[in-house]
């Protein structure tokens, strides 16, 4: 189907589901009326509402195609350039139901991947109510087969309470933006960069803040930062609303 998880087995639901679901139902009171005023007045501005409910259906469907696909394509690709051999430990910064963590470890047949979040409540419109975030998460890594080399653990991406040097490839997936301050965010990079081993990979996908994401890896003496776009994938809405991919790589001492 259109909207499933493209070569996914695990319930991963969707971004931030009250979005959409507001956007749906505003295309679908713009198209009710529009067709009403059309049908029984012939009124040129039920077109104008038509044509506004049709846009509005359009963002909502392009929302859910992102969260649902196109996050999963997009992050495929990425992962794939990394030239990975196998064994690598890697770092999931708010990893949610894990989406990417899964994405990861199943590249890493000899490596590991942690997955930190912390899981804080969130809306149950359009959800599976299967149990909590985090034991959801660990159902979709044993649904994708990864289960053995992959640990989830509730705890601040601010504050990560981890040894340095630790990590190949640090990865986040609209993770960091969930940190409510600049101040959160940036310790967030803070931690993200010191836990990474020297010449280790870091991988920062946002909609907002990608700006200062870059700035600040930089400024943390990271190396090849650079940003772009993760295709149209991932676009939540519409280009307005795209993914941007911050890279660096942590500077070997």
């Amino acid at each position: 189907m259109f909207f499933r998880s493209v070569g996914r087995q695990g319930n991963y639901g969707v971004d931030t589901p009250i979005v959409p679901a507001m956007q749906g139902f505003i295309a679908l009171v713009l198209l009710n009326i529009g067709y009403r005023r059309v049908g029984a007045q012939d009124d040129p501005q039920g077109w104008w509402l038509i044509g506004s409910g049709a846009i509005m259906l359009t963002i909502a469907l392009t929302y859910l195609h992102a969260s649902r696909r196109g996050r999963f394509l997009a992050w495929s690709r990425v992962l794939g350039e990394l030239g990975l051999t196998g064994s690598e430990r890697g770092l999931d910064l708010g990893c949610g139901r894990g989406a990417v963590t899964t994405l990861l470890a199943a590249r890493l047949p000899q490596g590991s991947v942690l997955g930190i979040d912390a899981w804080r409540s969130r809306s149950l419109l359009l959800s599976n109510r299967r149990g909590s975030e985090d034991e959801i998460a660990r159902q979709n890594a044993a649904a994708e087969g990864v289960a053995e080399r992959v640990e989830f653990r509730q705890g601040d991406i601010s504050n990560l309470q981890i040894d340095g040097n630790q990590f190949d490839v640090v990865v986040s997936g609209l993770g960091i933006s969930a940190v409510p301050t600049a101040e959160g965010r940036r310790a967030a990079l803070e931690e993200a960069v010191r836990v990474t081993r020297p010449g280790g990979q870091l991988l920062i996908a946002d909609i907002r803040h990608t700006r200062d994401y870059a700035e600040s890896l930089s400024a943390l003496g990271c190396e090849r930062v650079e940003t772009r776009s993760m295709g149209w994938e991932t676009w939540y809405g519409g280009p307005w609303l795209s993914t941007v991919l911050v890279t660096a790589q942590k500077a070997a001492r």
